[in-house]
C-alpha cells in the first residue's frame, strides 16, 4: 500500500504546524511581555491540534499518545501491525 499525494500533503502540514508551535514557544520563552507573538502562539497550538485530528481520523495515529481516532477504535488499531504510517 502506497501513501497517497493527499495523506504526504496533510502530513506535511502537521509538521509545519508543529514546527510553527516550537518556534514560537521559543520565541515567547526569550520575549514573555510580546502579546501579539502569545496570541500567534495560543492560535498556532490549536491549528496544530485540528490539523493533527484531521490527519488521524482519516489516517490514523501519528504516535503513542494520540487520543485514538474512530477508525483506529474501529479496527483495534495495534501499533506492531502494519502497514505502519511510514510504510503507507
Amino acid at each position: 500500500m502506497s501513501t497517497s499525494e493527499a495523506e504526504w500533503v496533510l502530513l506535511k502540514k502537521v509538521q509545519q504546524m508543529d514546527f510553527v508551535v516550537v518556534e514560537l514557544t521559543l520565541y515567547t520563552d526569550t520575549h514573555p511581555n510580546d502579546e501579539e507573538a502569545r496570541k500567534q502562539w495560543r492560535d498556532a497550538i490549536k491549528e496544530a491540534a485540528r490539523v493533527r485530528r484531521q490527519y488521524e481520523t482519516i489516517y490514523g495515529p501519528l504516535s503513542l499518545t494520540s487520543v485514538p481516532s474512530k477508525q483506529a477504535i474501529e479496527v483495534g488499531w495495534q501499533w506492531n501491525s502494519p502497514p505502519w504510517p511510514w510504510q503507507r
